[in-house]
């Protein structure tokens, strides 16, 4: 069996977010490692102690999926003959992460625990550790975006696990990114920008960079390939898929 590779290979990692997995993992390991001083309210003892525990779990996850993911800036994908066919082995580049919204969250959890005490204040504590959860281990780019696919091309059709999407009921294959579109920004000369936007909108454009997918309209649906890619890697894959199929699609 003849094989070839295609890769996008990573040379430069995000020392940054080696730096930010570094950070949350301490302070997940402070707050795991810590005394809460409730020695009198057991009750109480036990509920801060679940804030605290809750909030060093999502940091831990969350550096542990940084440090990971810190050499991923860019996708990658893998080609080669499978019987007749053209198999696509792709892995999808890491989301940029999203730590500053998080930072208030994790500071009001880690002044409760200093400082807890007061009646009702933990269920606060767990209101922002959610939030804090929801800011660093969701993926802006969707659900499935981080998963590796793998796929196999052929002049009769495109197997998506199982599901055979025969060429002649193939319509289109697309690259799409939802992120990628412009963003108007409404500027007040009294107020000027405010900095949150400023963040946001440069942390969309840092998402859009790893957000584009590549889709494939059989039957009136749309099947995802790939997703989470770069615009490099996107167009590559798009290409080996035309060319295993061979002319006459429109791409």
């Amino acid at each position: 069996m003849s094989k070839q590779n295609t890769l996008v290979k990573i040379r430069h990692p995000r020392i940054a977010d080696y730096v930010v997995a570094a950070i949350s993992g301490a302070i997940g390991l402070w707050l795991l490692t810590t005394t809460i001083h409730l020695y009198r309210d057991r009750t109480a003892f036990f509920q801060y102690s679940l804030v605290k525990y809750a909030m060093a779990a999502v940091l831990l996850v969350f550096a542990y999926k940084t440090f990971r993911a810190a050499s991923r800036r860019l996708a990658q994908y893998v080609k080669h003959e499978d019987g007749g066919s053209t198999r696509i082995e792709v892995t999808p580049a890491a989301a940029p992460a999203a730590w500053l919204p998080a930072v208030l969250p994790v500071l009001l959890v880690g002044g409760m625990v200093l400082a807890p005490g007061t009646p009702g204040l933990w269920m606060l504590g767990l209101l922002f550790t959610a939030i804090a959860a929801l800011i660093l281990l969701r993926d802006p780019r969707g659900r499935g975006t981080a998963t590796p696919r793998s796929f196999l091309v052929s002049q009769t059709g495109i197997d998506i696990g199982g599901q055979m999407l025969r060429k002649e009921d193939i319509h289109h294959l697309r690259i799409k990114n939802k992120f990628a579109g412009d963003v108007e920004i409404t500027y007040d000369a009294n107020r000027g920008v405010p900095t949150g936007t400023v963040i946001g909108l440069a942390h969309r454009r840092q998402v859009a960079k790893v957000a584009y997918r590549i889709e494939v309209e059989s039957g009136g649906k749309a099947h995802v390939l790939a997703a989470g890619l770069d615009e490099l890697t996107a167009r590559g894959v798009l290409a080996e898929v035309g060319k295993a199929l061979g002319p006459t699609l429109a791409i």
